[in-house]
């Protein structure tokens, strides 16, 4: 049998800019980069005017995360005709008071053309993310960008201001991890941040969340509440909305038991809360699982699920290699889940196949070692015996793809470069193996 060659995409951040049109720039390099990258005219033209200001011995240091995460930030700064960009980088060659980030503001002159305004030092080594708003009456943008230094848990969180062609920095504050959704419903973006604590040792003793307000250029902390008592880390945030079409924060952490769980912060009642951290001794086990398992949007309806998992049939709780029965949560509003799909979810692929209602309990997955393909079968009691195989899925780059189509396989969706297929069991007997349709219509990539 074949062995599938996996595809190996690559870094969107890089590709995406390789992909612009116009001049490639010298003077300056971008992190993890082999070559130069091409720029669009607009991007040219600011970097011709940064490198004019502040020399070309530069690197570009883009943000990890966010939804901005170019170098390259162009937005209505000042609330008036035209753009302005926002530059982040570092200098190469160091000297007294140099190191660390920059920011650097840009505007356009009468004539159009880029210019720099002013340079910042930033707060940290790197750019966690860059998020801009109005929210707070002011008549020009909120710019909020986070950083991190190497080493250190909490982050550095800087608060700019562009107005009357002066670039001011107006506010500071620290977090472990920050986010925005609009939980209050009143059109902006709240800002959110979780806050860690340490007792003497250095080990976690406790956490609270906080919803922040901008006003009169003083951040204001409002509705601090607790988070889990077990929660040691925070990885990831995923803004979204509950069933009740309201908007949530959901917060991805670790554990003292090293394992991922969710917290979910909401608003109800004139306040922030935090359904889990309320009722932890009965919601948190129930969105607890393996790393890995983040939560998701998995249905792309905008309502964000909560993995939790088990061992799937056959496996032994202890063994290494035990595969999982994931099931999507939602949070329902008095302290409750709900299962919304159930099946196997490949982590290291990036998809979700729900098992069919009529499947019940007679089914389990396996790993074929040939060929890395996941196969369905229909379980009688020992996976370790001879069991009738339903599907299996394989994931090819389209390059492969064809190959698979000539051995019995059908794409089922797509994704990049990537294609996704199944083959269905053999066995007409069988009243277990799955349409097409059926599996079509129970495939998600996550």
């Amino acid at each position: 049998m074949r062995k599938i060659a996996k595809f190996i995409p690559a870094v969107w951040a890089l590709s995406a800019v390789m992909t612009l049109s116009s001049c490639t720039l010298t003077g300056f390099s971008v992190e993890g980069s082999l070559s130069a990258p091409k720029l669009s005219q607009q991007q040219g033209e600011i970097h011709k005017a940064l490198i004019e200001s502040v020399g070309g011995n530069i690197t570009l240091k883009y943000p990890r995360n966010g939804d901005n995460r170019s170098a390259y930030v162009i937005a209505d700064l000042d609330n008036e005709e035209g753009y302005e960009a926002l530059v982040f980088y570092e200098y190469n060659s160091l000297v007294s008071g140099s190191e660390g980030i920059r920011i650097n503001l840009l505007d356009t002159d009468d004539n159009g053309r880029w210019y720099s305004v002013k340079e910042l030092a930033g707060a940290g080594t790197d750019v966690d993310r860059v998020m801009i708003t109005y929210e707070g009456g002011s008549s020009s943008a909120n710019i909020l960008v986070g950083y991190q230094n190497i080493g250190m848990t909490d982050k550095a969180l800087e608060i700019y201001r562009y107005k009357n062609k002066a670039f001011e920095r107006v506010g500071q504050d620290n977090y472990t991890l920050l986010d925005a959704a609009d939980v209050d419903g009143d059109g902006y973006k709240n800002f959110i941040t979780v806050n860690t604590a340490v007792d003497d040792s250095g080990a976690p003793s406790g956490a609270s969340a906080s919803l922040l307000r901008l006003s009169s250029d003083e951040i204001v902390r409002e509705y601090t509440i607790s988070m889990c008592d077990n929660a040691a880390d925070y990885v990831k945030s995923t803004a979204g909305r509950l069933e009740d079409n309201s908007q949530a924060l959901f917060i991805d952490g670790t554990n003292s038991k090293g394992e991922l769980q969710t917290e979910i912060l909401l608003y109800r009642y004139g306040a922030l809360q935090n359904p889990v951290a309320q009722r932890q001794s009965k919601l948190a086990p129930m969105t607890s699982r393996p790393l890995g398992y983040y939560s998701a949007d998995i249905d792309g309806d905008g309502v964000v699920e909560i993995p939790h998992t088990s061992v799937l049939k056959g496996y032994d709780a202890q063994s290494d290699d035990k595969l999982y029965l994931t099931e999507w949560l939602r949070y329902k509003d008095f302290y409750t889940f709900e299962t919304e799909y159930s099946g196997y979810y490949s982590v290291s692929d990036g998809y979700f196949q729900g098992f069919l209602s009529r499947w019940g309990n007679d089914v389990t997955v396996k790993k074929d070692p040939l060929t890395d393909e996941m196969v369905f079968y229909k379980y009688g009691g020992d996976i370790n015996a001879d069991m009738t195989e339903l599907m299996r899925i394989a994931v090819a780059s389209k390059n492969e793809s064809e190959s698979f189509l000539q051995d019995g396989y059908s794409v089922i969706n797509s994704k990049g470069q990537l294609d996704y297929l199944v083959r269905l069991g053999t066995d007409k007997r069988e009243a277990l193996v799955p349409t097409f349709d059926e599996v079509k219509n129970s495939f998600y990539i996550i």
